[in-house]
């Protein structure tokens, strides 16, 4: 996949040739065939623990031709939503040093009623990068709407309408540093829990990961939550945080299938 949730690709070159009537073998097209298995500590996804400290093991299948490409990832899940599969299809390509990757993806998770129908949530991921630097952007484009009793981190990251993200990115050899800032405002506007919403009420943050890859298959990051808005409880003047800030640690090893 592509950043922090779609994970980097590397696509081997795979020929489909076609026997004609005549016996006579001819390429129809040129196929990039990639798969691979990964296992991690924990499922970070935007500088969020989905699962909670549970550890994640995921698993990716993507084909491409002449810049497009689709597939599906898989994984374990978070703790909230249960087994996630995503669908991804999109198009990538570099004009003049500038490389530019346009996807979207539909996420769809079995253990959560809400989220288990293809198209639910959707979100569109774009990528343009020059050299060492990088920008994601990735907004919502699902149709259904915030159940204000709903308080699943799937529901928080995946179902909203008008979630957007934005990741700064730069690597030099073995090191990534991403600072992402996460706009979650249509559900946290107000800045004031009640009865009602109390748990699924979420608000804008800001995150920064550092990442070392050890090899191709072995990579270490560190991630924290730098900053993110206060919420209270309506009626009082009490101030909270309501996201776990503390620093999160994350060991993946990812091998390739060939």
């Amino acid at each position: 996949m592509l950043k922090n949730k779609i994970k980097a690709i590397q696509l081997s070159a795979l020929a489909i040739a076609v026997t004609g009537a005549m016996g006579a073998t001819q390429a129809i097209a040129e196929v990039d065939v990639s798969a691979s298995v990964a296992v991690s500590n924990l499922y970070l996804f935007r500088g969020i623990d989905l699962g909670e400290g549970r550890a994640m093991v995921s698993g990716d299948l993507i084909v491409s031709s002449k810049g497009f490409y689709g597939g599906v990832w898989a994984t374990s899940g978070d703790k909230a939503a249960g087994s996630e599969y995503d669908l991804i299809l999109g198009y990538a390509t570099e004009i003049e040093g500038v490389s530019i990757d346009l996807n979207i993806t539909n996420y769809n998770y079995s253990g959560w009623d809400a989220g288990d129908s293809f198209g639910d949530y959707s979100e569109i991921f774009l990528n343009v990068g020059y050299g060492p630097f990088s920008v994601d952007y990735q907004v919502n484009v699902a149709d259904g709407s915030y159940n204000s009793g709903d308080d699943t981190e799937a529901a928080k990251r995946a179902g909203l309408s008008g979630f957007q993200y934005v990741a700064f990115n730069a690597s030099f050899k073995k090191y990534t540093a991403t600072l992402g800032f996460a706009d979650v405002t249509d559900y946290s506007e107000s800045n004031v829990l009640t009865a009602a919403n109390v748990g699924s009420v979420g608000t804008d943050y800001t995150h920064i990961d550092l990442s070392y890859a050890y090899n191709d298959n072995l990579t270490f990051t560190a991630s924290q939550i730098i900053d993110q808005d206060d919420i209270r409880l309506i009626g009082s003047e009490t101030k909270y945080e309501n996201r776990d800030d503390d620093l999160l640690v994350v060991v993946s090893y990812t091998m390739p299938i060939e």
